[in-house]
């Protein structure tokens, strides 16, 4: 056999090969669908390359150590200055709060709790109310929860029986807090007209 016949018999037996695949193919049978190709999403972005993050071989332990330890402080430091400024903006909140607390807004305020004189105090069923005089001879009425004195004081209570008035009189505690003091006001034995 020549070359020439056996390039033709390799010619035949790939032509034979491929008809055979041809007609056993799922193209072949109009039956048989093709299924639609599956397209998968992009994959995420991955963080970039930074060489900043990549450990330095040839850095020094002790070095590392140093500049993990100026890191922590720095950040120890942006913590304390955060606080620091948290604790300025509340302390200037409750200072704000005890000056419009402390503001008067009617005469009975505009008087300090030492011009006033207890006259009188009437007990009914169910309301107890006072009276106090300034020093021009002015008298005002007090009950339960009237503003009264420059201290942004408020009548707690009236008390008939032990024959005073207690008032609460706000006050910043630590600069932070406001809290309340009572201060009393008592009925003189003989009042003098």
């Amino acid at each position: 056999m020549g070359r020439q016949t056996i390039q033709r018999f390799a010619i035949m037996i790939c032509t034979a090969c491929l008809v055979s695949l041809l007609v056993s193919s799922p193209w072949a049978d109009p039956a048989i669908q093709i299924p639609e190709p599956v397209y998968k999403g992009l994959r995420p972005k991955t963080m970039p390359f930074d060489p900043e993050r990549l450990p330095d071989p040839f850095l020094s332990y002790l070095v590392k150590q140093g500049r993990q330890a100026s890191a922590v402080a720095e950040e120890e430091l942006k913590k304390q200055l955060a606080a620091e400024a948290e604790l300025k903006r509340k302390k200037e909140a409750a200072a704000e709060k005890l000056r419009q607390l402390k503001t008067p807004r009617t005469e009975l305020q505009r008087l300090t709790l030492s011009q006033l004189i207890l006259t009188a105090i009437v007990q009914a069923e169910d309301m107890a109310w006072a009276m106090v005089r300034d020093p021009k001879g002015r008298g005002f009425v007090l009950k339960k929860g009237t503003r009264i004195g420059t201290n942004g004081g408020v009548v707690f209570e009236i008390a008939s029986a032990a024959k005073k008035v207690i008032i609460q009189e706000p006050y910043l505690e630590d600069g932070l807090h406001i809290k309340y003091k009572s201060v009393e006001m008592k009925l003189p034995d003989q009042v003098y007209e």
